[in-house]
């Protein structure tokens, strides 16, 4: 590619030197050039950074699922000292208890392998519902042997080093600490502290997912929010004119003739046709001079060639003068013209656009007249700003878009506007026939695709470090039970127990969420192009998610709060 481009550059510096400048344009070069990109490139590019942030998510997920497998084989190990203890003393190596105790690790991990890969079989039903429309080959997606091999190889690794360590810290137990009384608890410390330690970073880590799946959510809600300045009612189609109407009187009369029985229907309120309709990825793009604004080369401005009744059916409001009349139409001198807000503010600032004039070529003089100041329509993204537009009046098209705005239900609509091109001319259809709030929702598809998953992720991150965060209670419980007996039979009460387990969990949780807002202040510095309308530290996703966290780590503690609460201090004293 790189190759390719040298050549064609100097190519390209060669034509555009032989060519003389196009006296239209007054004599400026045109300075053309030659880009060379990979098709893949090209195809794929604009989605690599979302793909590339689910990885993210899922690999923080699995991070979490890890922690909760060491957590699970940390306690398990803890329960089996005894039984570990006796194999030392009957001649067992260090080297055969890690094997043991791996082992057992890995067959956790090929039975989560194994449930995974069905519910991906069963979830890849479900993809293609979800499917924006504008991910490349999403909709070829399967489980071929590359994935089975990578969720092989990921089970196996990730068993390998959620194993790892309750293995080694079994390993190390020393045969006389064992022999002695109630050697049994000795390693209870350490296990907690690595096990608080490992909830403490699976908490930290599910608040970066949170906070991202908040921040998108708020971007989401910031998008469909976006005043598109346009009904997203109004029922459009496409229409395509044949060879039959090759002359501009032909191509005229017909759309007359289509908008006139379209707005005698009942329920409909006004129809027009337009070029390009927003947000159907064309766009006409042209250059423009303004009498009295001081000009510069290659001044753009978007372009429409719009019916007079356009406007009004797409309920586009009008700021200044006056919407376009039928006569606007056929006008070929000091030709009509409405402009956009954004046109307003950038070339007739301070100053009155009605009655203005812009030329697309001065040295032609043929200007055209400003007779209104329109909304800003989003046109190009719901994302981007508006550009100046301007629109022109004219009823000449070959290929044109109609919209429709009727009280009536679309379906219904729709089976009108069927029946009115039939009427017309039996041999042309109508075809993409769709609300705009249709196309604003696959405008918003990618947007609403990545929010949902990464939304998904963080309810199971947030689910599993619960989970975690029970069992490491449960743990503690179990292994602190004839020491709360001992607490209650020297007159603590239940409240004194309550307090005591609600503590260390809030702790915890504490530790974790600090850890967690640290590393969040740094991650959704890499979400800023993912976001709209909000910032990557935005106070309320902070606020929310520090609370859902706590909220919710606190009731699972709770309940396990209640149980430790209850204990018999007499059975307690026997338990050992």
């Amino acid at each position: 590619i790189h190759q390719a481009q040298a050549e064609m550059s100097g190519i390209m510096t060669r034509l555009d030197k032989e060519y003389a400048p196009d006296p239209r344009d007054d004599g400026i070069r045109r300075e053309w050039g030659a880009l060379v990109e990979s098709f893949t490139g090209i195809s794929i590019g604009p989605v690599r950074p979302l793909m590339r942030l689910l990885l993210a998510a899922v690999g923080l997920v699995l991070l979490i699922a890890c922690g909760n497998v060491a957590n699970l084989l940390l306690a398990r190990a803890a329960e089996r000292t005894s039984e570990l203890g006796l194999r030392a003393a009957l001649g067992a190596g260090r080297g055969r208890m890690v094997r043991q105790l791996l082992t057992e690790s890995m067959l956790v991990g090929v039975g989560g392998c194994s449930v995974g890969i069905v519910l991906a079989l069963l979830f890849l039903r479900l993809l293609p519902k979800l499917d924006p429309g504008n991910i490349p080959r999403l909709n070829e997606a399967s489980l071929d042997a590359r994935v089975f091999l990578v969720a092989i190889g990921a089970s196996l690794l990730t068993s390998l080093l959620a194993g790892l360590l309750p293995a080694i810290g079994a390993s190390r137990m020393e045969l006389t600490e064992f022999l002695k009384s109630h050697a049994a608890r000795g390693g209870s410390a350490g296990h907690s502290r690595l096990q608080s330690a490992l909830i403490v970073a699976q908490t930290a880590m599910v608040v970066v997912l949170l906070a991202g799946a908040g921040l998108l959510i708020r971007s989401y809600v910031n998008v469909e929010s976006v005043n598109t300045g346009f009904t997203r009612s109004a029922v459009t189609f496409r229409v395509s004119l044949d060879q039959r109407y090759s002359k501009p009187e032909q191509r005229v009369d017909f759309y007359k003739e289509l908008m006139a029985k379209l707005e005698a229907l009942p329920g409909v309120q006004a129809a027009g046709s337009v070029n390009y309709l927003p947000l159907s990825n064309s766009e006409s793009v042209g250059y423009m001079w303004v009498d009295g604004y001081a000009n510069k080369d290659f001044q753009l401005s978007e372009s429409r060639e719009v019916s007079p009744h356009y406007l009004a059916a797409m309920n586009i409001p009008l700021v200044a003068g006056r919407y376009f009349t039928d006569a606007d139409a056929s006008t070929t001198v000091n030709r009509p013209v409405i402009i956009n807000q954004k046109f307003v503010e950038t070339f007739f600032p301070n100053r009155n656009p009605i009655g203005g004039r812009i030329t697309g070529d001065p040295k032609q003089a043929r200007w055209w007249t400003v007779v209104g100041a329109v909304a800003d329509v989003r046109h190009t993204s719901l994302e981007e700003e508006p550009q100046p537009q301007m629109y022109h009046a004219s009823y000449d098209a070959g290929d044109a878009s109609v919209a429709v705005r009727s009280t009536l239900p679309p379906a219904t609509v729709a089976n009108e506007i069927r029946a009115t091109l039939k009427s017309i001319d039996l041999n042309i259809g109508a075809t993409d026939i769709q609300t705009m709030g249709d196309l604003v929702s696959i405008a918003t598809a990618r947007r609403r695709f990545q929010t949902s998953l990464l939304t998904v992720f963080a309810g199971i991150a947030l689910i599993m470090a619960l989970v975690g965060l029970s069992g490491l209670m449960t743990f503690s419980v179990n292994r602190r039970t004839r020491e709360v007996g001992i607490r209650m039979a020297l007159g603590a009460g239940r409240h004194d127990v309550l307090l005591l387990i609600l503590r260390n969990a809030s702790v915890i949780m504490v530790w974790g969420l600090g850890l967690g807002l640290a590393c969040t202040w740094i991650a959704t510095r890499l979400l800023k192009s993912f976001l709209f309308g909000v910032g990557e530290h935005d106070p309320f996703i902070v606020v929310t998610v520090s609370v859902l966290l706590v909220v919710c780590g606190l009731m699972a503690a709770f309940l396990l709060a209640l149980r430790a609460a209850s204990i018999d201090p007499m059975r307690a004293l026997r338990t050992e």
